[in-house]
């Protein structure tokens, strides 16, 4: 009764939900879009609920540049489909290029055509309410003077509701794949890869029902056949087909090592296209995007026990690893340890401890990182991690002439002789105790050279970084006006003033715990400068992007005329100012990374507020004189195009 009501509930909110949106009258944008990586033109529709812009209507995020691809090479992008109730609905295309051009260009239809060459990638198929829906196609190729030269990618994947399944193929420009899948998008039955210059069989894995049992492999005209999970196991688990099923994989065939070498590459290639298109549709708020083929694995519970061993042995791990990575790469130790043979041979047991303990774990954290571990048999772990024998605990060193023996006085506490866990957690535990051990015994050899040795290369950068900004604000300066010359040389003063509150410490520590902030603040008045320095360039750049071409037919002639007056006098008037008077003698290192990004975040805005509707914004900025009222008004979201 509960599930019902549930589904009853969740059924009446999506219904009144489409009520609304469908009552709402649709606003359109016309203007800059930025997705992740991705920042071009976008052209879409939306209605507002409940405050949310929802997209609703046809969509379309592209960008090229003419000017770019002439110079050097493009990067361009399409991204074009239809939203119906905020998810992908209908025929989508994503399209992904870079492109060079030699200049070549031909007439067509009394067009100018410019020729280009380079890779270009495609993705086309259908959504129906956000879920894939029929065929799919995903192809990459190589493109020479506007011709297809080569395919060097291509896979055909048919869906229903969302589940891929029915027969698939993959290719790239030396193999195919063709496979079967269940209607709920489970692996089945015989996937073979061919070569496709000819049409034999080069690798099979065979499906049962998800889990894969044997793979067929033809090498230098040797067959060979692999078995892979075992069919009789007591517990299994439907996980995707990713890229952590290949790594599973990888692990299970580690003595095959050219085996899945062909069908995991497509399979990682295909995931590859699906991934970018997944990231770009779930930004933009529909639903997942992904192949979702499934298969069916082994599964090795783990108790309670066995995950607080597992916990534990990361923690070690990852404490051990610090530990060694701060002496081995020490570089006065490096030094010490060739006349000092307490060091050298403790240096010597740290970087043992690293091989034979830690090193072999190094995969198997990251398998438990990605939640890979349950799917391994881990009762006789050991034997996987360290197959030619558990390290020792007696670590024999050999100094020259001499041989020396290091070992923890309660060594018999670590029980080394299990296989399972455990033992792996006994063993992580002891690098840790050992190394912890080590440290305390380098510490009086490391400490105070160590930070003497710091502190001067730490000064090295300070004067470095003092130097290059003298020379920065120098080249800067020689064609700006007095006011920007003044606030330069303000940033000078602030520099040599902190280096000489640095001078003043004696205290070691204290020293380069103010010199560490120091180097930061130094870089950040480095960019603050530039920033400066680029504000004249900068306003002549916003002027002319806020300056129309107008046919005058008075005049029978096409005159020059600013747009948005308001919002450009704002900038010029009132904000460059401010910026460059913001830089006092009382200004501090906290202060100036915040306006640095003010300048350059209102620089942006700028450019944004050209191709919006902004006759609200300029009404009340013709009130305005206070600069930081201007920043807020300037800052406020604006949606709609400029009409």
């Amino acid at each position: 009764m509960n599930q019902f009501l549930l589904r009853y509930v969740s059924t009446l909110t999506l219904c009144l939900f489409s009520l609304i949106i469908i009552g709402q009258e649709k606003e359109q944008y016309n203007g800059l879009l930025k997705i992740g990586p991705y920042s071009g033109n976008a052209k879409y529709q939306y209605v507002v609920a409940n405050g949310d812009s929802i997209y609703d209507g046809p969509f379309l995020f592209q960008r090229s540049n003419l000017e770019t691809l002439l110079k050097d090479q493009d990067s361009s992008f399409l991204i074009k489909g239809n939203f119906k109730d905020s998810r992908a609905n209908g025929p989508w295309q994503f399209q992904f290029g870079e492109f060079t051009s030699e200049s070549k260009s031909e007439v067509v239809d009394f067009e100018y055509r410019i020729l280009v060459s380079g890779t270009q990638e495609k993705s086309s198929g259908n959504f129906d309410n956000g879920a894939p829906d029929g065929e799919w196609i995903s192809t990459i190729q190589e493109i020479e003077n506007s011709e297809v030269t080569k395919t060097t990618f291509k896979s055909n994947i048919t869906f229903e509701d969302g589940v891929p399944q029915k027969n698939f193929q993959i290719e790239n420009d030396s193999s195919a794949l063709v496979g079967r899948l269940l209607r709920d998008g489970m692996a089945h039955d015989e996937w073979t890869s061919y070569g496709t210059d000819i049409l034999v069989d080069i690798e099979n894995w065979f499906f049962e029902e998800g889990l894969l049992t044997r793979i067929k492999m033809e090498t230098d005209g040797m067959k060979k056949e692999i078995p892979v999970f075992k069919s009789d196991h007591f517990n299994y688990r439907t996980i995707p087909l990713d890229h952590r099923f290949l790594r599973l994989l990888e692990i299970q065939l580690e003595s095959y090592p050219s085996t899945q070498r062909r069908i995991g590459q497509l399979i990682s290639d295909n995931l590859y296209q699906y991934e970018k298109i997944n990231f770009l549709i779930t930004q933009l708020g529909s639903t997942p995007f992904s192949p979702i083929m499934k298969v069916r694995v082994p599964y090795f519970a783990l108790d309670s026990l066995q995950n607080k061993s597992l916990k534990n042995i990361v923690s070690n791990y990852e404490s051990s690893s610090n530990m060694a990575l701060t002496i081995l790469s020490n570089s006065h130790l490096n030094i010490v340890k060739r006349t000092d043979k307490e060091a050298a041979f403790l240096y010597d047991v740290a970087k043992r401890l690293k091989e034979e303990y830690l090193n072999p774990l190094e995969t198997y954290i990251e398998l438990y990182k990605d939640s890979i571990v349950p799917y391994l048999d881990n009762e006789k772990i050991t034997q996987r991690l360290w197959p030619n024998g558990k390290p020792q605990k007696d670590i024999l060193i050999k100094l020259n002439e001499t041989e020396r023996t290091f070992e923890l006085s309660n060594k018999d506490d670590f029980d080394f002789s299990g296989v399972n866990l455990k033992t792996v957690e006994y063993i992580t535990d002891y690098a840790k105790t050992s190394l912890t051990q080590i440290l305390e015994r380098l510490d009086p050899k490391m400490s105070d050279d160590l930070q003497m040795q710091s502190l001067q290369e730490l000064e090295n950068d300070l004067i470095s970084l003092n130097n290059l900004l003298g020379q920065q604000v120098d080249s800067l300066s020689g064609s700006l006006s007095n006011p920007y010359k003044t606030s330069l040389k303000k940033l000078i003063g602030l520099a040599d003033k902190n280096l000489s509150a640095y001078a003043t410490i004696s205290n070691p520590s204290e020293k380069l715990t103010y010199g560490e902030s120091l180097k930061t603040c130094l870089n950040e008045i480095s960019s603050l400068s530039t920033s400066i320095a680029s504000l004249p360039e900068k306003k002549m750049e916003i002027e002319n992007l806020y300056t129309d071409d107008i046919w005058n037919p008075f005049m029978a002639t096409v005159m020059e005329e600013e747009v948005k007056k308001r919002i450009v006098e704002s900038y010029t008037e009132i904000l460059i100012p401010y910026f460059i008077e913001s830089i006092t003698d009382t200004l501090n290192c906290d202060q100036i990374e915040p306006l640095n990004n003010q300048i350059i975040y209102t620089n942006n805005r700028m450019v944004d507020l050209r191709e919006m509707d902004t006759r609200k914004l300029e009404r009340k900025l013709r009130r305005e004189r206070r600069p930081a009222a201007v920043l807020k008004l300037l800052h406020q979201q604006v949606t709609s195009k400029n009409k």
